[in-house]
């Protein structure tokens, strides 16, 4: 007897799950619909992040509905149920549930072109924002995401409030100006690595009126200071420090701004908290640095002042931030202290200093404001230069050096472009930065790194269908072909880990978060016992990957991206490195590769370098070696007698 089955009908999901209304904006929370996002932005809409909606101007439910069945019509969606929630939204406005997230400050400028305007209003996009500064006669500065407008900031203020809705107690007005600066250079979309690719889409969306400047501060100048040799002797022996670490903490305490850029692993950390106790006496600490590296610093700051009251900015409540003796901050959160001038600091420690090489990114805006509220500046980085001469402009100013109150297209003009330029600023740079090798380190071997060739053994076909592929524009194109060839390395890595001898353990870098889990998967296979660290990681996860890694010999290999395991973190249990894709920078793979090769480290470190040739990764070797000569013309020339230097301009200018 058969059985008669009824067909199965699927039924399209309700387009339309959520609306809100401010009054101005109709926020619509969509069903998503791959590929639409583009579609939607052409025809007006924009998206706000913090409430994950995309917004319109249209405030009519016959319109919207109107509007939604042209944008998704052919595709698998219901509007049947839209109108009673657009009707709901509408006939109940919430002011301020949009406007609240939108981040609106306002700085006063000075110096710059102040004929077009003498305030800047930086904004999370929005388009009836962007209508109150073209109604002021605003000028948009790309490199800044700022509109530069004429008048009060009252007149300002009134704008945001008539055309956009913004209340006056969601815009942040600041009492300290910065300065509007003109940028280097367009920023470029071209790839460092050329591959045949698609032209890029060209967007149709610029204002009318646009600049090229960008957001810094003016800061007090550097200033030089007296030691207290008793008490860095007792600060230094309760912290444990080494020979040159004494050095380190005597030319950061001897200024008011300079740079430790020490190689990674010599305890530059340990170095900052105890000059930056010791400068800040009662004071207020701020710790700057990436998320990932909070925890460390807390763990730093507690090893040397174990009852130190340490607070988390984004974590803690800004109330108990002012019972803090340190405040530990990502870039990320540092928007939320700049909207706090009372909380005072009386010392600023950037580390990865490197991460506000881009002058013109909001972070590096933040940090410029938040330094113009603490008098003493400090940087520390491993990898103070990373591609060009001007990523230093940023930490000379911030630190109130001589060279960082140029303006950025002079010192541009003055120290890069050439090997006799490079010597220049090196010479410049000594008795601000202070850089030393690992060669202070008596208990450490040796580096040595060895390129690989490696043949793999399912050969290059998906690689060669990608790179003929010419419907990919360059970045993407390249992304892909750098996943393909982390892929093909895989076996090789495998085959590499099994000839190690026993107590050998090895760090994997990878780019990519996808090629992690995957290599994972094989090594799974292969019976080898691993972990992994993405930047999606939890701390707590982090934490655990590397404690298995340091104390289990039964886990042998470390698999991580460089992103987020090639900095910050201590894995001295290995005395293997491999690349399975390189870094664009020198810096950046010698940051990562020194994860294993730093203090506490007593073997060999072996670094493997597996490249595939005919691929992109001869080009991108072949860069890497070019960037080296930039960074050895600059850091490495100014790696001569700084603190003396430091020592004889403080005097000199005592006798002055």
């Amino acid at each position: 007897m058969m059985t008669e089955f009824s067909p199965i009908v699927l039924h399209p999901p309700e387009l339309l799950i959520h609306a809100v209304s401010d009054g101005r904006r109709l926020g619509l929370q969509l069903h998503n619909v791959p590929g639409m996002g583009r579609e939607l932005t052409r025809a007006g809409a924009w998206w706000i992040a913090g409430r994950r909606m995309w917004a319109i101007d249209l405030a009519d439910a016959d319109q919207c509905l109107k509007w939604l069945g042209t944008m998704y019509a052919g595709q698998h969606v219901d509007l049947d149920g839209a109108r009673p929630v657009l009707a709901a939204a509408l006939a109940a406005p919430e002011p301020g549930f949009f406007t609240q997230l939108f981040d609106v400050q306002v700085f006063p400028l000075v110096k710059g072109d102040l004929a077009r305007g003498d305030h800047a209003v930086s904004f999370t996009y929005d388009a009836p924002c962007v209508r109150a500064m073209r109604a002021l006669r605003g000028y948009f500065h790309k490199p800044a995401s700022a509109w530069q407008v004429r008048g009060a900031a009252g007149r300002i203020l009134d704008a945001l409030r008539d055309i956009a809705g913004v209340a006056s107690e969601f815009v942040f007005v600041h009492e300290q100006p910065v300065v509007l600066e003109d940028f280097v250079s367009q920023a470029s979309d071209a790839s460092p690595i050329k591959v045949p690719a698609a032209s890029p889409e060209r967007s149709q969306t610029s204002p009318d009126n646009e600049g090229v400047g960008f957001l810094s501060a003016e800061l007090d100048q550097n200033r030089w200071f007296a030691l207290d040799e008793q008490a860095l002797a007792a600060e230094g022996a309760r912290a444990g420090l080494r020979d040159y670490q004494f050095v380190g903490v005597r030319h950061l305490m001897s200024q008011s701004g300079a740079c430790l850029a020490d190689d990674m692993g010599l305890g530059k950390s340990r170095q900052m908290v105890v000059a930056a106790r010791l400068a800040a006496g009662q004071g207020r600490v701020l710790i700057l640095c990436p998320a990932s590296l909070r925890i460390n610093w807390e763990r730093e700051i507690r090893m040397v002042y174990p009852g130190a009251v340490v607070g988390m900015a984004g974590e803690d409540r800004i109330a108990t931030l002012y019972g803090c003796q340190w405040v530990v901050a990502n870039y990320e959160r540092l928007g939320g202290l700049v909207r706090e001038p009372d909380l005072s600091f009386a010392v600023l420690a950037v580390d990865e200093a490197h991460y506000l090489k881009e002058h013109q990114s909001g972070r590096t805006r933040n940090a410029f404001v938040m330094a113009t509220r603490i008098p003493r500046r400090y940087v520390m980085t491993g990898t103070p230069l990373l591609n060009r001469e001007i990523e230093m402009h940023t930490l000379l100013r911030l630190t109130g050096h001589a060279l960082g109150r140029m303006p950025l297209k002079d010192f541009s003009k003055r120290y890069a472009g050439s090997g006799d330029k490079r010597a220049q600023l090196a010479a410049a740079l000594k008795g601000w930065m202070l850089r030393r090798h690992k060669d202070v380190l008596d208990d450490l071997g040796q580096k040595i790194r060895q390129v690989r060739w490696v043949s793999p053994a399912e050969g290059l076909g998906a690689y060669k269908e990608i790179y003929r592929d010419m419907t990919l524009q360059a970045m993407p194109k390249i992304t892909k072909l750098r996943q393909r060839l982390e892929a093909l390395k895989t076996p090789f890595l495998i085959e590499m880990v099994e000839s190690l001898s026993e107590g050998d353990k090895i760090i994997i870098f990878c780019e990519y978060m996808a090629t992690v889990q995957a290599m994972k998967s094989a090594f799974d296979t292969a019976s080898i016992h691993c972990v992994t660290l993405v930047g999606a990681d939890s701390p707590q996860k982090r934490q655990r990957a590397i404690d298995a890694f340091q104390s289990e010999p039964a886990v042998s290999v470390f698999i991580g991206t460089t992103s987020a395991a090639g900095v910050g973190i201590t894995l001295t249990a290995a005395n293997h490195v491999a690349f399975a894709s390189l870094p664009w920078t020198p810096a950046l793979m010698r940051q990562a590769e020194d994860r294993a090769y730093r203090l506490g480290q007593k073997r060999n470190v072996l670094v493997i370098v597996p490249l595939v040739a005919g691929t992109i990764d001869e080009g991108i070797w072949r860069l890497l070696e070019a960037k080296q000569e930039t960074e050895r013309d600059v850091i490495e020339a100014a790696v001569t007698a700084e603190l003396p230097c430091a020592q004889s301009m403080f005097f000199a200018a005592k006798q002055q």
